[in-house]
């Protein structure tokens, strides 16, 4: 059997070392690659000791899992944490063993593994690792930590590393949310939590939670969304009876959120400019089945998934939809755009994805203070590009999963000053606080990530 650590660390050197996205799968590597660049990248991993799914027992899968994203989560302390017991940083290319010891004091002070275990389970990954000399190093590391933990020596920490969070967004959250920022950490050093949406067009919420109660799935319906139900713990999707015909899907109760206030009725015509990875869009489906819907984004492989996405729901209508998959850069419509404008615009915009950092810990190391000038540049252009597109008295709806206000609140108020045809239309609301043009859910710990929200609505032309 393979050691689980030692592929937890290889996997953390690539988030730490080359700032890769974490995905969670053993065989790919970022979604920042076209499909030929990951079949090689896998190859190549395969070929350097990697190893997939079926290396593993299914509990391992679990730990190799709880692993990275908890040593994600808590990088920062534990970076911290370890950084006096080592002479000098490890470099670029030992970045795996400092992954591993990473690892091992995630084990010992987060998860409470028996101490001998952490450490002789730890040291063995060294070897699994082909670093015979780290060996020595993560031993004396660990036991040297526990002598000290044990004698009450150890060093203080900033209260950012205290939380386990970079300087820059811990600052930046107290800065921001003075009265919720606790909320919003506390929720970042949280697993996920585990929501479905149901399909209402196919069956009722009530007889859902029936459904998954006789599969021993125990689900709460959301108070704010209709079709939202959040259950007990997280399972495999296609564990979940009803999902694989197409009643029920995993997302988000915040991103649910999206799809009421797009409000799409009849026989609407539809985009949603940045539609993958698709949920947004199959709601949309579900709620507006006989509208035409066009499906736009600019990697064709995310698009696949989009399409995957909308068949499973699709199955469930009596006769196929009309929708249309767009390849296609929403800010350059002219090379796709047919001139006819769309009733409604969901605008689910690229963002530094501060509000599901649960989902995402990786964000913690791989966003920058900068990016969120360059997010919020990048969010401006596209909303100035798709206006034209949105018909007299239509709705357009942005969104984002950022807590930031220079990609919120601010790029709205700099778009309504720079179309004067443009109007918010106020969210009245029970989530969520007002926030300038529009209104932010914040992050709840088992319950939801943070969206920001505001409707945009065009005068019909004098």
């Amino acid at each position: 059997m393979k050691d689980v650590r030692a592929q937890a660390a290889k996997s953390l050197a690539r988030v730490i070392a080359n700032g890769e996205s974490f995905t969670g799968e053993l065989d790919l590597p970022s979604s920042n690659h076209n499909q030929s660049q990951r079949n090689s990248v896998a190859d190549s991993r395969l070929a350097n000791g990697d190893f997939t799914h079926k290396d593993f027992a299914s509990s391992d899968i679990g730990f190799y899992r709880e692993l990275c994203f908890g040593t994600l989560r808590y990088y920062h302390r534990l970076d911290a944490l370890l950084r006096p017991f080592l002479k000098k940083p490890l470099g670029k290319k030992d970045a795996d063993i400092h992954a591993l010891l990473l690892i091992g004091l995630y084990q010992i002070t987060i998860i409470n593994t028996p101490d001998h275990a952490a450490i002789s389970a730890t040291v063995d990954a060294a070897k699994s690792l082909k670093k015979q000399w780290a060996k020595g190093l993560v031993n004396a590391v660990l036991r040297n930590f526990l002598r000290q933990q044990k004698n009450d020596q150890q060093h203080e920490l900033t209260d950012a590393a205290q939380h386990a969070h970079p300087d820059w967004l811990f600052e930046a959250l107290q800065k921001h949310w003075p009265e919720h920022w606790q909320q919003l950490v506390d929720y970042n050093n949280s697993p996920p939590p585990f929501a479905l949406r149901v399909n209402l067009g196919k069956v009722s919420r009530d007889d859902t939670r029936h459904n998954l109660a006789e599969s021993e799935i125990g689900c709460e319906a959301d108070e704010h969304t209709p079709s939202g139900l959040l259950a007990d713990k997280a399972r495999a999707v296609t564990s979940l009876p009803g999902f694989e015909q197409g009643e029920i899907s995993v997302q988000d109760l915040g991103a649910q959120l999206a799809c009421e206030l797009l409000s799409p009725t009849g026989e609407m015509r539809i985009l949603d400019a940045c539609a993958a990875p698709g949920g947004k869009t199959s709601h949309v489906l579900e709620s507006a089945p006989k509208s035409s819907i066009y499906a736009a984004d600019s990697v064709s492989e995310r698009l696949l998934k989009v399409e995957e996405n909308v068949a499973r729901i699709a199955q469930t209508l009596p006769k196929a939809p009309n929708i249309q998959y767009l390849h296609a850069d929403s800010n350059d419509v002219t090379s796709w755009w047919d001139g006819k404008p769309f009733d409604r615009i969901l605008v689910d915009a690229p963002c530094s994805g501060t509000g599901v950092i649960s989902h995402h810990p990786d964000i913690k190391l791989l966003r920058r203070p900068s990016d969120l000038a360059t997010f919020a540049s990048q969010q401006l252009q596209l909303l100035n590009s798709l206006w034209p597109l949105l018909a007299d008295d239509g709705l357009l709806l942005y969104c984002t999963c950022s807590v930031m206000p220079q990609e919120n609140a601010e790029v709205i108020d700099t778009f309504l000053n720079e179309q004067p045809g443009a109007q918010a239309q106020p969210i009245e609301a029970s989530w969520g606080v007002a926030h300038g043009a529009g209104r932010q859910l914040l992050p709840n710990r088992g319950k939801n990530g943070g969206f920001f929200y505001a409707r945009l609505s065009k005068s019909a032309t004098l």
